[in-house]
């Protein structure tokens, strides 16, 4: 999972929002992490 860019953000639609939600509670139900690299995503975003 990686985190949402300025550009990801730009062309996010409800229905990807609500995709996203679901797959996110879908992980949460099946007590799954998601697989995370917290440095790489600070530095992905820090231009917003």
């Amino acid at each position: 999972m990686k985190a949402h860019t300025k550009e990801t953000q730009a062309t996010m639609t409800p229905e990807k929002s609500l995709q996203f939600l679901k797959e996110g509670n879908q992980r949460f139900q099946s007590n799954l992490k998601a697989n995370r690299n917290l440095l790489e995503q600070v530095n992905d975003t820090s231009e917003g």
